[in-house]
């Protein structure tokens, strides 16, 4: 016990990191990789979540897993929606069987048809909306100042009793 720290139960204090993420490197990139937010990766290494944030900070190394994991992921999600906004082709494979008389199977015919899917406006619209969002935000800032020529045609036009 002499390098090991005590707590005040005099029982040597265990390092976090080594609790809960030791042997589960892999896993913290896949669960990240797979969608897995802090809620989520807190509950799947069986600790709170104030203690994975306390990891985040504490190890860089953990803080990289994490990282790396997430990344991944959001780029695949950001590539699927680029695609889906343009539109894409792809080819469609179909295999007909027919059943033979012994109730086996032989394959008679496979057939490739090539297929469109047209361009998503929705996820045209949100990769716009965040990539440009000055350009295509729903709210546009509009400036309501009057210049001192519409001053003066305002005061001339209006009706103020003055005929």
């Amino acid at each position: 016990m002499d390098e090991q720290i005590k707590s005040k139960m005099g029982r040597p204090k265990e390092d976090i990191y080594e609790k809960y993420v030791a042997g589960k490197e892999e896993s913290v990139i896949m669960w990240c990789r797979n969608g897995a937010d802090n809620e989520v990766l807190s509950k799947k290494l069986g600790c709170g979540k104030t203690t994975l944030s306390k990891m985040i900070k504490k190890y860089p190394e953990f803080k990289k897993l994490i990282k790396e994991g997430k990344e991944e992921a959001d780029f695949k999600v950001e590539a699927a929606l680029y695609k889906r906004a343009l539109g894409y082709e792809f080819e469609e494979v179909t295999t007909e069987v027919s059943l033979n008389k012994d109730g086996s199977g032989t394959t008679t015919v496979i057939k490739k048809t090539k297929k469109f899917i047209a361009p998503d406006t929705t996820a045209g619209i949100f990769w716009l909306k965040n990539r440009k969002s000055e350009e295509w935000r729903d709210r546009q800032e509009v400036n309501m100042s009057v210049s001192p020529f519409e001053q003066m045609m305002q005061a001339a036009t209006s009706d103020d009793g003055n005929k």
